[in-house]
């Protein structure tokens, strides 16, 4: 079930002293899909998926990529629409379909860091994001 579909935008400038998704502007297309409901005692241990695709919206904007801020969107996005990182697939469709794997890491600082790293979609994965990617 879809739960949202927008455009998100940002400029690459600061705001309200959060850092930005990225110092470049850029835009995405996002959709947070439910993959499944708990029933009959069966959990999924990744509920939701945030599918993402660049969408260059305007002319002069560049091209930007998240694959090394997606630490950065999935705080923002996660902040909100009230979605777990840890309890979310994070899939970005390119050239490839590729899910980011964020593992927190542990420092004395305020905020949650996060390793990243990008592995390929499996294939029971793109079974179940497949009816959503069609217009991405």
């Amino acid at each position: 079930m879809i739960l949202h579909d927008f455009i998100y935008e940002w400029d690459g400038k600061t705001t309200k002293g959060e850092k930005p998704v990225s110092w470049w502007p850029g835009s995405y297309h996002v959709k947070i899909v439910k993959l499944g409901t708990d029933k009959n005692n069966i959990s999924y241990l990744v509920p939701i998926a945030v599918i993402l695709k660049n969408a260059k919206t305007q002319p002069s904007m560049m091209n930007t990529s998240l694959k090394n801020y997606i630490h950065n969107f999935a705080q923002k996005l996660s902040k909100e629409y009230n979605l777990n990182i840890s309890k979310t697939l994070w899939i970005e469709i390119d050239d490839k379909i590729r899910v980011a794997v964020l593992t927190p890491v542990q420092k004395n600082v305020p905020e949650t860091l996060y390793s990243i790293s990008w592995r390929s979609i499996r294939p029971n994965e793109l079974a179940m994001i497949k009816p959503y990617i069609f217009d991405m």
